[in-house]
Order: C-alpha cells, then structure tokens, then sequence
C-alpha cells in the first residue's frame, strides 16, 4: 500500500509545497500496522473527492491524500477542519513521521 500526501497552503502557498510518499511495505510492522489502522477509521476509500471550507483563505492549508491499495485507489483533497478526527491523525503522523520527497 502506497501513500502519498501533498501540502499546499500557508503563506508560501503553491512554492511551499510539500510532498510526502510511504511505502507501507518499507516501514516498520508497527507503525505501517498504526497508520493501516488510522485509513481504516476514517473509512477512507468511503469519503468524497472533496472535504473542504466552503470560503477558504488563501493561507489555509490543503492537504491531498493519495492510497493505492493495489486493487484500489482513491484520492481525497481537504482541509483539516473539515477532516475526522482518524483523518486528521493519520495526516499529523505522516507529516511528523516522514521526509518530504
């Protein structure tokens, strides 16, 4: 299972852009099994296209996450306070677990 999470946003904007791929094959059992755990809560291959404000500020940050689970991929665009709490996790974990590409 593969993940890959972009960040746009702040006050950077397009040219702070970050990206972030996990390999959950390459991690640790443990922390691929935690973070398995977290796509499965929030219901991810379940939520819409789209989770966001409905009037955005141009310093807010938006976060795309893309899983490709091998027979299935699916890719959601939202911001955090639109997320579930299980969403919300599994972004911060990604973020402070792994390197930007």
């Amino acid at each position: 299972m593969r993940l890959i999470l972009k960040c746009t946003g702040g006050f950077a904007g397009p040219a702070g852009a970050q990206t972030r791929t996990v390999d959950l094959a390459q991690l640790p059992q443990e922390q691929a099994s935690q973070l398995r755990q977290l796509l499965s809560a929030s219901d991810f291959f379940a939520l819409p296209p789209k989770l966001v404000k409905s009037a955005p500020q141009s310093w807010d940050f938006r976060y795309d996450l893309e899983v490709d689970d091998g027979g299935q991929a699916h890719c959601v665009s939202y911001h955090l306070e639109q997320a579930s709490p299980p969403l919300k996790e599994l972004t911060e974990k990604l973020n402070d677990e792994v390197d930007p590409d």
